[in-house]
């Protein structure tokens, strides 16, 4: 496996490799079953897929959002991801955010990577009903679209 691989892939799956499968799944499924539909806020569950600009990787990616407990101004990204036949775990990303009055949500923030993997990046923009953003990292960048999950 190339080096450049295996970091790509150290810088992935260091910062998903958190918590467990049942945990974030059990939490997706009731964010699920909770969510307004038709959704009135960008807040909640979404489901869809990330790919590489650099390689083509991709995989599916799943996300729960929500203000940030006790941060007024900021919004809990939590993450799931996917690569080829591997599950990653979950990680959370707190970014400064504003709700608008359509209830959208701009997604703008940076987070430092464990291991001295480098920073990364995320912009991009939740509407009730899409999630579209590109990441950046040290060894890679990409984008993100998410959809809402059906119906339980």
């Amino acid at each position: 496996m190339p080096f450049r691989l295996i970091l790509f892939a150290a810088s992935v799956v260091l910062p998903l490799s958190s918590c467990g499968t049942g945990s974030y799944s059990r939490g997706f499924a009731e964010s699920s079953a909770a969510m307004v539909r038709p959704p009135v806020r960008a807040e909640g569950p979404w489901q869809g897929s990330w790919k590489s600009a650099v390689n083509g990787h991709h995989g599916p990616l799943w996300c729960m959002v929500q203000p940030s407990p006790g941060r007024p101004g900021h919004y809990d990204f939590r993450y799931r991801a996917g690569w080829g036949i591997l599950q990653f775990g979950d990680y959370t990303h707190t970014v400064p955010a504003s709700l608008a009055r359509d209830g959208s949500l701009r997604l703008s923030g940076a987070m430092i990577l464990p291991a001295g993997l480098g920073t990364y990046r995320v912009a991009g923009q939740l509407t009730r009903e899409t999630f579209v953003a590109s990441y950046q990292s040290a060894s890679d960048r990409g984008t993100m679209e998410l959809r809402r999950p059906p119906a339980p």
